[in-house]
């Protein structure tokens, strides 16, 4: 049988190889006679028989051998970050602005954030992170990158804390809502052990997971808008447990009935928030039902248009004209909606005050029942009063601050770059800027992040638009 060329061995047939070698080694013959020999029985060549015993170092151990250029599973990328480290890291991005007055590359970030909160991730995932944060990159005319907060998103932020910083001034109370969760297995992952098998244990399964609806203030917590009940799915997602009927409950019997007059209620961006009172129609609807929306928003139209043109007319409205549900029962009652930007839940004391009472639980919970875990939460409730609550809210004032002043200082860094393509566009170019982040290269040496959107520069001379 010939010798075959260009076929891998795999690692069943190195071990192979390296048996035959031993076998023969044993018959007294030299190093070199074995090696010779060990390639006319397994009909490998005499450089493979060599590779295979430096392979195997002296152990005879299969899983010494590997299958060459087989891909190896790499390490998990770390992405999966709770909303504390995502506020962290935009916060950082901000702050590095102000600080520093120059736009922070990846390496300078990633550095930065491993002091800050011990961020373990590689480069590579800080970008992923950073797009799943409503982030991009985009490329400028001097060929470098830029990551670049969508326009939209900076614009939600701007718009928000003007409207919050008014409502303050105004003196109107500012009420924070938000839902979270926690399972019944919530316990410290640490105890006293002395090594046996005794003492406390921690479930493998998360067990029963609890949803918590509730609104806090300045003053503390709404009374009586604590909202506790098991989850009913197991999709792993708290929100599946939460719809619109549950939530405008919950609004109408433990909130309202609580509020402050003339409160302005925060929430977030939660489908259930945004169920919309007269939703426009879709181009799939009849058309008597296009004119009749557009009579009633007042909007002129032609009697002859056709279908696709009522439409056409109807969604260059629409945004205007858009109402929520929410906003209705709650406008009725004097009071106001507004609605936290997109990836920003740094923006919302509420946040902290799920990590405490998270905390208290983790900290008391050592029978993982149900039953004790909706105790517990209600006692930590019961114990967060005006002075806490305080103390959050200043905090977020303060972040608040932060992105106030970094969006000038921002504006001021960014003003040297110019962006090709609009922001809002989906170009090629973009989309090939995209594909760069997961080409395996190593761009941070001209990276640098922004969390600004950089309009187009009119073309200056000697250069094409």
């Amino acid at each position: 049988m010939p010798r075959q060329t260009g076929v891998v061995l795999k690692r069943q047939a190195r071990k192979m190889v390296y048996d035959v070698y031993c076998f023969l080694k044993k018959q007294g013959n030299n190093d070199m006679e074995t090696v010779k020999e060990t390639s006319e029985a397994t009909k490998t060549s005499v450089s493979t028989v060599r590779r295979i015993i430096n392979e195997a170092k002296g152990s005879n151990l299969l899983a010494v051998f590997r299958t060459p250029g087989k891909k190896r599973s790499e390490k998990k990328k770390v992405t999966g970050i709770d909303s504390f480290d995502q506020s962290a890291i935009k916060r950082c991005i901000h702050n590095y602005h102000i600080t520093n007055s120059e736009l922070p590359t990846v390496e300078r970030l990633r550095k930065k954030l491993k002091e800050d909160i011990n961020f373990n991730g590689s480069e590579r995932s800080l970008r992923r992170i950073m797009k799943e944060l409503g982030f991009r990159w985009k490329r400028t005319e001097n060929n470098r990158k830029l990551l670049i907060e969508k326009s939209n998103i900076r614009l939600l932020r701007i718009e928000y804390l003007q409207k919050i910083i008014k409502y303050r001034q105004e003196g109107r109370p500012i009420v924070y809502t938000d839902e979270s969760y926690v399972d019944s297995s919530h316990a410290s992952g640490m105890s006293w052990s002395d090594g046996s098998t005794g003492g406390l244990k921690k479930l493998i399964s998360k067990g029963q997971r609890v949803v918590i609806v509730h609104a806090g203030s300045e003053d503390g917590f709404v009374p009586n808008a604590l909202l506790l009940f098991k989850a009913g799915t197991k999709s792993g997602d708290y929100h599946d447990n939460m719809n619109y009927l549950n939530y405008e409950k919950w609004l109408r019997c433990q909130l309202l009935p609580n509020l402050p007059p003339n409160s302005v209620v925060v929430v977030n961006n939660a489908s259930y928030h945004n169920k919309q009172s007269d939703p426009a129609p879709t181009a799939n609807a009849k058309k008597v039902y296009m004119k009749k929306w557009l009579q009633e928003k007042e909007i002129p139209y032609d009697e002859n248009m056709l279908k696709p043109q009522l439409f056409s007319l109807i969604k260059a409205h629409k945004e205007q004209h858009k109402t929520y549900s929410i906003d209705k029962i709650l406008s009725n009652h004097n009071h106001s909606v507004l609605r936290l930007p997109p990836y920003h839940p740094d923006l919302n004391p509420i946040e902290m005050a799920w990590a405490a009472i998270k905390g208290y639980v983790s900290s008391k919970n050592v029978n993982w029942s149900t039953g004790k875990v909706i105790e517990l939460v209600k006692e930590k409730v019961a114990v967060m009063g005006a002075p806490e609550w305080g103390r959050l809210c200043q905090k977020i004032k303060e972040i608040e601050a932060e992105y106030v002043k970094s969006d000038h200082v921002v504006d001021l860094v960014t003003d040297e770059f110019v962006i090709f393509a609009d922001d809002d566009c989906d170009t090629d170019e973009e989309r090939s800027d995209d594909d760069d982040d997961d080409d395996g290269h190593d761009y941070d040496s001209e990276k640098t992040i922004t969390n600004t959107s950089s309009a187009s520069a009119d073309p200056r001379p000697g250069t094409s638009s």
